[in-house]
């Protein structure tokens, strides 16, 4: 099947903040709150930072394999759980707080995401491996925080006795 793509840049789409697209512009201004720059050269300095970390890969390893034990995982996430132990892996990280309705399709562009930039960063440099890594950010979410959202002008709210973490 052939396909026909165009390109639309960020700032035509009316669908990012300032700051976001500042940021993908690399604005001189946000300089200073920026460790790398997200090129490849910014990924490249990362990693020489990140090789000065001490990191017990080995307890990462043994406790991941412990949790996805009872879910017999795909043959492709026990392979990226084992390439952890190698220093020269690398993680892709993104996170998702719960939210009503999840936003859902931002939630699958944020996987999709780590996945392809992880596959390009592996691409690009062969001798680092990039596993992409999503995980729900839920440890800090409360209900009064998530049980409404405002649509069309009008607040919806979830009305529930639901205690404990969300």
């Amino acid at each position: 099947m052939d396909c026909i793509s165009t390109r639309l840049p960020y700032r035509q789409t009316g669908a990012f903040s300032k700051i976001a697209l500042d940021y993908i512009d690399q604005d001189a201004r946000l300089k200073p709150f920026i460790a790398n720059p997200p090129t490849l050269r910014g990924f490249e300095k990362a990693i020489e930072q990140r090789k000065t970390f001490s990191t017990n890969r080995d307890i990462l390893v043994t406790a991941l394999k412990k949790q996805y034990a009872a879910h017999n995982p795909h043959e492709a996430v026990s392979r990226n759980i084992d390439a952890l132990a190698s220093s020269n892996s690398f993680t892709i990280t993104t996170a998702h707080q719960n939210n009503l309705f999840t936003g859902p399709l931002y939630f699958i562009y944020k996987i999709l995401h780590v996945i392809r930039l992880s596959e390009y960063l592996t691409s690009s440099m062969p001798s680092y491996k990039f596993i992409p890594v999503f995980y729900m950010g839920t440890e800090d979410a409360d209900l009064d925080e998530l049980n409404h959202i405002y649509l069309d002008k009008e607040k919806l709210v979830w009305q529930t006795r639901q205690t404990g973490a969300v």
